[in-house]
């Protein structure tokens, strides 16, 4: 009875959480293996990968109840309440929020570590994707190959060597962050003075390069306007982001009754990549495509469901 009660009391007391409708070329599969809950975070890309991954297991026979909470905090405490069984989270977001530790730069330390952490909690790492939805440094594609800047070490060259003043957007969050601008500037090995660093809204980065009023911006790689808006991202050569690398991860309890669900979601990890993620929400947030149609076509595209 408890457990049927506590998703109520996180939709209320943290207003965190919604359950998804099913939707209408959904069918219930005849045997019911088992029931699942799956969680989300309020992006894109987690709807997406909570879509594939739901629409695969119910492929295999299970129920799933499809939840999307507020923020990476509320589906945390959701899968430490055994409230949520499985959810798709970032190795870099769990090293420095939940754990509270210093970023790891290295994407396989990282995972492990926080692997071997999240053990100690009932809390299972399935392996990692290769979509890494890190922060990222964008330019105008045009002004890129004009000035051939193609590595953030190219940029900082030019920045010392041809062009002192450049200007650079990012939002305030990265502007405060440990592994934030300062890092980005030692790391690189270029200044820049406080009146050519613009804060910004996130959802304004990338239409602000377009448009010319800053020469780079600090954002989200996983961002689908920069599709949109005709943008690069530079190469990190000198690895200064840490790395977000996404994964699913389940509850111990869960995994030992099911076991088989680590099966079903290894077969879609090798498709999460960065390419295939931003052509997704290029399709949802851009062209506004219905999120499950376009899931579901992806994964009968790759042979995951049959049509």
């Amino acid at each position: 009875m408890m457990r049927l009660l506590l998703p109520l009391v996180f939709c209320l007391s943290l207003v965190a959480c919604r359950s998804e409708p099913a939707q209408p070329y959904e069918s219930a599969p005849p045997n019911i293996r088992g029931t699942i809950t799956l969680g989300s975070k309020s992006l894109t890309e987690q709807y997406l990968l909570m879509k594939m991954s739901a629409l695969l297991l119910k492929d295999e026979g299970y129920k799933v109840n499809e939840m999307v909470f507020l923020d990476s905090q509320a589906v945390r405490t959701a899968m430490e309440a055994r409230v949520a069984d499985l959810y798709w989270e970032y190795t870099s977001t769990a090293r420095i929020y939940y754990h509270k530790r210093s970023p790891l730069y290295n994407p396989e330390e990282s995972y492990r570590e926080v692997s071997l952490e999240d053990a100690k909690k009932g809390i299972v790492w399935l392996p990692k994707s290769s979509f890494n939805s890190s922060w990222a440094l964008l330019m105008r594609k045009d002004i890129s190959e004009q000035l051939h800047i193609y590595k953030i070490s190219d940029l900082a060259n030019y920045i010392r060597t041809k062009n002192p003043k450049m200007k650079f957007a990012t939002n305030n969050e990265y502007l405060g962050r440990e592994d934030g601008l300062e890092r980005l500037k030692h790391v690189y090995e270029f200044s820049l003075s406080a009146s050519q660093v613009v804060a910004i809204e996130s959802d304004l980065l990338t239409q602000t390069v377009k448009d010319g009023r800053v020469d780079v911006a600090v954002g989200m790689a996983s961002d689908p306007r920069i599709k949109k808006n005709d943008l690069i991202l530079l190469e990190d050569d000198r690895k200064v982001f840490p790395p977000y690398d996404a994964a699913p991860v389940i509850l111990e309890t869960t995994l030992k009754r099911y076991p088989d669900i680590a099966r079903t979601l290894e077969r879609l990890t090798p498709y999460i990549t960065n390419e295939n993620m931003l052509s997704l929400m290029y399709q949802v947030d851009i062209l506004q495509k219905d999120i499950t149609k376009t899931s579901r076509d992806f994964l009968i595209k790759n042979h995951l469901l049959q049509s």
